[in-house]
């Protein structure tokens, strides 16, 4: 599927308004032809890991994912520049990103016991969890590899990235089976293991177009609040799974330390949900539990509330890129788009 294709069926049934599928169209070639490389460049570094290494590399890339990040910095590296200034785009700035992304997924899938990833068995389940682990290991060892060929600023914000991340896992960690989370709880976790590789698409491909510290910074700024407002969506969007989905996921999450946000803001308004929720945890059906749960969540205004914290983290993104100076408005017209279309996806 091409970029084009990805951003349509994020949006499900709804749709995409004509004007931002003609932007779209204007960069889909660069964003395709990037994604493609990246996709190449992925089969060659994987060839260089020993066997089952390179295997369980292959397994978790070929799961799939919506490359979202990666395609970020390739639009972002066009910021700056004018439509007839060439300049190769940042295949492996990209590369480097989904990598480190893919290397979070299955040193998680340890750490919290996980079965499941995009719809397969998780690669412990299929192998071991060592090999899960120097799966996830070979393929950061790839990424500080290719990042130490590019200017030596691009390390300071991969590690700054990976800060965030080892901080946002810590936090979760913390909480396992606790049914206290709070939401500032719930922020360090997001702004850590999420929007954090949001933030770091879209930096250093603004870094790479040559942009000013200053609207780098902006850059950041935007890409820091689209990836909490796309978590918050995904936490909305898990309540429209059946309930026994539903229950599996929500046992799953909060054995992790993962209380989300929709149940969060649930907790405040009816203490049922708490002992719900601990029933769960001793045991009590998934399912039937789940649609008690289920109920609860969609009657007291909770999604509501949480659409409404994305909207707010959308509108500091978008008031973000209005900062910015740029000869290449169509870029910023573009990301404006971009973020209103990942707020009100349907999937």
């Amino acid at each position: 599927m091409n970029s084009l294709g990805v951003l349509k069926s994020i949006t499900g049934d709804k749709g995409i308004d004509s004007s931002v599928a003609d932007a779209f169209n204007d960069v889909s070639g660069f964003i395709d032809g990037g994604l493609l490389e990246v996709e190449k460049r992925f089969s060659r570094y994987f060839s260089e890991a020993t066997f089952p290494v390179d295997e369980i590399a292959k397994y978790t890339i070929s799961a799939g994912g919506k490359r979202i990040r990666p395609s970020l910095t390739l639009i972002s590296s066009r910021i700056s520049l004018n439509s007839d200034i060439e300049k190769p785009l940042p295949v492996e700035l990209a590369l480097v990103l989904e990598m480190l992304h893919n290397a979070t997924l299955l040193h998680d899938d340890v750490i919290d016991e996980g079965d499941m990833r995009r719809g397969k068995p998780a690669a412990r389940k299929v192998w071991s969890n060592a090999l899960s682990i120097l799966g996830g290991d070979f393929m950061l060892m790839k990424c500080i590899e290719s990042i130490s060929r590019l200017d030596s600023s691009y390390m300071t914000l991969f590690v700054e990235t990976l800060k965030l991340l080892v901080n946002g896992e810590i936090v979760q960690l913390s909480l396992r089976e606790k049914i206290g989370t709070t939401v500032d709880d719930y922020f360090k976790i997001v702004s850590g293991k999420t929007s954090s590789l949001f933030k770091f698409a879209t930096s250093s491909g603004a870094m790479w177009s040559g942009l000013s510290q200053k609207n780098c910074d902006a850059m950041g700024l935007f890409g820091e609040n689209i990836g909490m407002a796309f978590q918050l969506i995904d936490d909305v969007l898990d309540f429209s799974s059946d309930s026994h989905n539903l229950g599996k996921n929500m046992l799953a999450d909060i054995s992790q330390g993962k209380l989300t946000l929709p149940l969060i803001e649930a907790s405040k308004k009816s203490y049922e949900i708490n002992i719900l929720l601990r029933q769960l945890i001793d045991g009590a059906s998934p399912s039937v539990t789940a649609s008690k749960i289920s109920d609860i969540v969609n009657s007291c205004g909770a999604l509501q509330n949480v659409k409404k914290r994305a909207e707010m983290f959308t509108k500091v993104a978008v008031r973000a890129l209005d900062e910015i100076e740029t000869p290449n408005p169509q870029i910023v017209l573009l990301l404006k788009e971009l973020a209103n279309v990942l707020l009100h996806r349907t999937k």
